[in-house]
């Protein structure tokens, strides 16, 4: 009797284990060959999950989304399933005769390989769902719009709905597609097309960029200022930046002019090389930059000077005539406005000068007007500290 509890004990321990494992999308691991061979054996898609292991998305997906049952049951029956790492392995080989860029990219391909239909980006279930019939059916997929499009078909509607389908494929092939649909059109400023310009335009070389950009006070009637701005800047960003997060401030400076008026130009490219320097810890180009900028740009608020002077300090800028401008930007400040933040920077540069007994002077003030205002002056502390015993 106490086996066949235990047995039954068991059962029940290990039913919930092996319905959740059901329940989702059954991911196949099998070799790319066998999965193309299943394929063609069972005559159905293969469905491809291209991902990477950093990727959030990714994770969310396989946390949230793929082993839910609704999804599990239609994807099971309908296709091939398959994950892999875009960076390891075969995947490796994929990314590159798939032009895959963007993840999670979902693929959707015949036994021999070729794509019927794809997508990128987190999806929800009934989002993910209706990717997968949008791919079974052969009038809709993105296939079926490559081939009317290869065909010669030019309709004005289909274009536009083209377009939509191939930026969602996100391979950053849908910018001619635009460019066809706006060939169609004799008004590009009427609101339909500039809110369609706007979605779709993501290169700073492309024609919808020169547009937006030239008409740029129309696109703000429709979109807003800060929308439009937002979008050229972020345009700018991304052409600039490169995997490894460095930027060309050569390409910065090219598409700023190409923006702006000349001296706005200047402003902003500077002030984009600013927060650069900073961030990339440049100490002596942040300190050139600086100098620079602030004497062609003078800030209203002085205190706004005392706070990149404290930058020159946490950087340790290590040229002389530097600090000595970073000090008396500081005095401006102090004299401005004799705040503990203000006097904090003021001891500090005061240090990095090595003048000593001004730098404990200041800091002691700092820290009895911190004391007042009932603020937090550890850090300052810590400073002076650091100070007596140098």
């Amino acid at each position: 009797m106490k086996h066949i509890l235990f047995f039954i004990s068991f059962l029940l321990f290990q039913m919930p284990f092996g319905f959740s494992q059901k329940k989702g999308i059954h991911f196949s691991k099998k070799e790319w060959n066998q999965v193309l061979q299943t394929a063609a054996k069972e005559n159905k898609l293969i469905f491809l999950d291209a991902y990477t292991s950093w990727c959030q998305p990714c994770k969310r997906m396989d946390k949230q989304v793929f082993p839910q049952k609704m999804i599990g049951d239609f994807f099971n029956k309908k296709f091939i399933n398959v994950k892999m790492n875009m960076e390891e392995g075969i995947g490796k080989n994929l990314q590159k005769k798939y032009d895959i860029f963007f993840y999670p990219t979902f693929l959707f391909l015949t036994a021999d390989g070729t794509v019927v239909h794809r997508n990128a980006g987190f999806l929800s279930a009934p989002k993910l769902l209706d990717l997968g019939k949008t791919a079974l059916n052969p009038d809709n997929r993105l296939s079926a719009f490559e081939t009317r499009y290869t065909k010669g078909e030019r309709s004005p509607a289909f274009l536009k709905k083209y377009t939509e389908v191939r930026k969602a494929a996100m391979d950053g092939t849908h910018g001619a597609i635009a460019e066809d649909y706006l060939a169609t059109q004799e008004d590009w400023l009427s609101k339909d097309n500039v809110k369609f310009i706007f979605k779709y335009v993501d290169n700073t070389d492309s024609k919808l960029f020169d547009y937006m950009v030239e008409h740029r006070t129309d696109f703000q009637k429709i979109m807003g200022q800060s929308k439009v701005s937002g979008k050229i800047e972020n345009l700018i960003y991304q052409k600039i930046y490169d995997e490894k997060g460095n930027a060309s401030l050569d390409e910065l400076d090219r598409l700023f002019k190409k923006v702006y008026a000349p001296q706005q130009a200047e402003k902003a490219s500077m002030r984009f090389k600013l927060n650069y320097f900073l961030e990339k810890k440049s100490s002596e180009k942040y300190a050139k930059t600086a100098v620079n900028y602030y004497k062609k740009f003078p800030p209203r608020d002085p205190s706004e000077l005392s706070d990149v002077a404290y930058n020159f300090y946490e950087l340790d800028v290590s040229n002389r005539k530097m600090m000595k401008k970073a000090l008396k930007w500081t005095k401006k400040a102090v004299k401005k406005s004799p705040s503990f933040y203000n006097y904090e920077t003021l001891a500090a540069v005061y240090f990095k000068l090595g003048k000593k007994r001004k730098a404990i002077k200041a800091a002691k003030k700092a820290i009895n007007l911190a004391k007042k205002a009932k603020e937090d002056y550890s850090e300052t502390q810590q400073l002076l500290d650091k100070i007596r015993q140098s």
